[in-house]
């Protein structure tokens, strides 16, 4: 029994020695307490006792506003295209040159020869600078038949060569802006006439010649003989204007003019009128 007090009363000694060192250790923190023994002689023994103290701090949450300005620089690359106005260089000087068209007959040939078509060569020499120029030009013609004259033989055929002066008239050459010179101009010179088979009328014989309009192929002198196969000429003049687009090395032109040829009082005059459509080429 008394044995049993005695254990109780050092464990009760030493719970409370302990709860007074951690106590004391709680107050001063991590202080290092020295353990001596009283006997003299002995080595003094230092033990040190380190307590570690966790604090624990909690926060409520928080919540922060974060304002991030960026900055984005941006290149931009602009192109301008800056539209210059091309204008065609105009060529002037030596020219070639083709076109076609109709031939109108007039005069002692009118009626008894029809429209026929027409193709042309062209070759002269324009400048830009001067208004006066000169052109050369050969066209052949097939006249078509007049049903009431068409046993006089073939089809009309026509040659004919002019050698002209052109004169460009310095109005409206800006009409359609500078890329194309726009220009009037009159031609007028002489004339050579090559044809075959060609009707025509005798205006002062009243009995000779053939049908009503009293026709002949040129060159027949007699009243009895109608009909003539052999070639024959004449020379002329003629004259007439035209309208013509140039741009660059190319001209674009639309013309009609009068070829005047005379065989003489029996036959009366004759006009040959051609309308031709072409270019010609600088």
């Amino acid at each position: 029994m008394y044995n049993r007090y005695a254990l109780l009363l050092v464990a009760g000694a030493a719970i409370f020695t302990l709860d007074a060192s951690v106590a004391s250790a709680q107050a001063r923190s991590q202080k290092q307490i020295p353990i001596t023994k009283e006997a003299p002689g002995e080595v003094a023994r230092v033990d040190t006792v380190t307590v570690y103290h966790t604090d624990t701090l909690r926060t409520e949450a928080r919540v922060d506003t974060i304002h991030v300005t960026q900055t984005n620089t941006v290149t931009v690359h602009d192109t301008v295209m800056q539209s210059v106005p091309m204008v065609a260089k105009h060529i002037g000087g030596v020219y070639l040159g083709l076109g076609a068209g109709p031939n109108l007959p007039f005069g002692a040939i009118r009626t008894v020869n029809e429209p026929g078509a027409m193709g042309q060569v062209n070759l002269g020499w324009q400048s830009l600078n001067m208004p006066l120029g000169v052109r050369l030009d050969g066209s052949f013609t097939q006249f078509s038949d007049n049903a009431d004259y068409a046993l006089l033989g073939p089809r009309p055929k026509m040659w004919t060569g002019n050698a002209d002066l052109r004169l460009n008239l310095p109005v409206f050459n800006h009409f359609l802006g500078s890329s194309v010179l726009m220009t009037p101009y009159v031609l007028g010179g002489g004339s050579y006439l090559y044809y075959d088979n060609l009707r025509m009328k005798l205006d002062d014989c009243v009995n000779c010649g053939y049908g009503g309009q009293h026709a002949v192929i040129a060159g027949t002198n007699s009243t009895t003989s109608f009909t003539n196969s052999d070639y024959h000429d004449s020379w002329g003049w003629n004259a007439g204007g035209g309208l013509a687009f140039h741009a660059g090395k190319k001209e674009m032109f639309v013309e009609a003019r009068a070829i005047h040829f005379d065989r003489g009082d029996l036959y009366g005059t004759s006009w040959s009128v051609p309308i031709t459509f072409g270019v010609n080429f600088f």
